[in-house]
């Protein structure tokens, strides 16, 4: 059984787990660059770019598809793992990664971690 202990045990040691194996990319979410000044709607979004650490795996399922957690995944798909401070505000909103010159689109975002969450695992295909 897991303690409150071994939970802060793990949650502190993530960054020695993931050490040497991060790459800069950029995640692109959209944002809301005005509102209506009489009923608050959104009336304009604009896409930002943030730069975050993530550990990230290229597909490769030795046949063309696969299931990965119900989303069916395809060779050449990622699998992206950011902590959870670093995109936390704006999970949500992001609607595709830049890996290695390439656009990604997202088919899947998660919450993950053991006994309290500490990260993000997504799923992304390259859009062509």
């Amino acid at each position: 059984m897991l303690t409150q202990a071994d939970i802060e045990f793990i949650k502190s040691n993530r960054g020695e787990l993931t050490a040497n194996r991060t790459s800069k990319i950029n995640v692109k979410y959209s944002d809301v660059t005005e509102r209506d000044p009489f009923t608050g709607e959104p009336i304009g979004e604009s896409e930002v770019t943030r730069q975050v650490d993530a550990v990230v795996t290229e597909i490769s399922t030795g046949v063309d598809r696969d299931l990965d957690g119900g989303i069916v995944v395809q060779t050449g798909d990622l699998t992206v793992s950011i902590s959870l401070e670093q995109i936390a505000d704006i999970a949500d909103k992001i609607t595709a990664i830049l890996y290695d010159g390439k656009d990604y689109e997202i088919l899947a975002i998660d919450k993950k971690g053991i006994g309290a969450d500490n990260r993000y695992e997504i799923i992304a295909r390259l859009i062509s």
